[in-house]
């Protein structure tokens, strides 16, 4: 089982369809096949004694893995390396378009959606207004993406077997329903997993969208290697993604990391508060505005605008920026002090913006002893994206030759 599943509750790990082909050998271990399947997806083409030193086992148990995987239509034989008889010299390499994973990222604006194959290669991605009419026509937008990106990537739909879809809300890891989504009007306590399993023909997980972005930045962004790490999104909202220990913490309703909620020395309770949370209503775009507009600023200028007037030595940009740094270094101690993290990620179209990390750090190692290092999501926008192909695409990776 993969680390980020682990603490999903049983009831919520992935389905499994029974008529979702399972690859198993008989007379090999589990993780031998996987392993094999690992070794292909990363080398290509190899040939039997290769494949044998690289997975540790012997030829015999590597030609009767082979097997299995031919049978099911998973590797091809690539022929003789070096022109020579005999099965020896054939080298094998995986259909990475054998069996295909999808990703959506929804937000309460566009629709981020691609098609992976095995290895991970995207095959069509597309971006999207969202559909705001409830339950039904979102589920009919992600089917009817689903049938164009295949048909994009000339691919057949049925090979799709494996989605992941991120979306702007707390999902219960015991039930599979929504909460605090706000930004997906018709979508809380209704079952949208079910919905979409039976809609899209594949097994679907639903992953809050900050957690997926921290999966993205951890696969292949600025927190490769880490197994504590914080990612936080600052944008129209904020909010946090969490891994501990190689765990992506989720907790007991799925609101592990809604730092919108936290409360800060000035905290007043108020309807928009509890709605929005006290700290996003501080750092989110619309707290920015206003932050500015106090100072003297005019009340329509954009977030973008704000930081480029400070770039410029605008007196009320800087000041509004200088608050702003504080408030979320302030976030950022909560976040060490409970979970301690090794690195700490800012994105979103506010929190990557160097002048503000620069601010941030400073403003940190004011509060805390122990600075913990704070850098810029180099994932960007496509972060949730990349992270609900990579959970995808392990699910599948999972189903066909086993956990790693």
């Amino acid at each position: 089982m993969e680390d980020w599943q682990i603490n999903q509750s049983p009831s919520e790990q992935r389905p499994n369809p029974a008529d979702l082909t399972k690859v198993r050998a008989s007379n090999s271990a589990p993780h031998q096949l996987r392993q094999l399947a690992e070794v292909l997806i990363e080398a290509g083409a190899l040939q039997r004694p290769a494949l044998a030193k690289r997975v540790g086992i012997s030829k015999q148990a590597v030609s009767e893995l082979l097997s299995v995987l031919e049978q099911r239509g998973l590797v091809q034989v690539a022929g003789p390396l070096n022109g020579l008889p005999g099965r020896s010299s054939l080298s094998y390499a995986l259909r990475p378009d054998a069996a295909l994973a999808l990703g959506f990222d929804i937000g309460g604006t566009k629709i981020a959606a691609a098609l992976v194959d095995l290895r991970g290669k995207v095959l069509a991605e597309t971006v999207v207004p969202t559909a705001l009419g409830g339950l039904d026509q979102l589920v009919g937008q992600l089917v009817e993406l689903a049938e164009t990106l295949a048909r994009t990537g000339a691919v057949q739909r049925f090979r799709v077997q494996a989605c992941t879809v991120g979306v702007p809300a707390a999902v219960n890891p015991a039930t599979g329903i929504l909460n605090l989504a706000a930004n997906l009007p018709g979508l809380e306590a209704v079952d949208l997993h079910a919905r979409l399993t039976k809609a899209l023909g594949c097994p679907v997980s639903i992953e809050n969208d900050v957690n997926l972005a921290l999966l993205g930045e951890v696969a292949s962004g600025s927190g490769q290697g880490k197994r504590d790490i914080a990612f936080i999104a600052l944008g129209t909202g904020v909010g946090a993604g969490l891994m501990v220990n190689g765990r992506l913490l989720r907790g007991a309703t799925g609101g592990a990391g809604e730092i919108a909620y936290l409360p800060l020395p000035d905290h007043r309770t108020t309807a928009r508060s509890l709605a929005q949370g006290h700290f996003e209503t501080m750092v989110g775009e619309a707290g920015i505005r206003e932050a500015f507009a106090r100072r003297g600023g005019a009340a329509d200028v954009s977030v973008r605008a704000i930081f480029d007037l400070a770039t410029a030595g605008d007196a009320r940009a800087l000041q509004t920026i200088d608050e702003l740094a504080g408030h979320v270094a302030l976030g950022i101690v909560s976040l060490i002090a409970l979970v301690d993290p090794e690195l700490v990620v800012l994105g979103g179209s506010v929190g990557a913006r160097p002048e503000l990390i620069e601010r941030v750090q400073a403003e940190l190692a004011a509060r805390f002893e122990r600075p913990v290092p704070i850098v810029a999501s180099n994932t960007g926008a496509r972060a949730g994206l990349a992270g609900a192909l990579e959970m995808a695409r392990r699910h599948l990776l999972a189903d066909l030759f086993g956990e790693e």
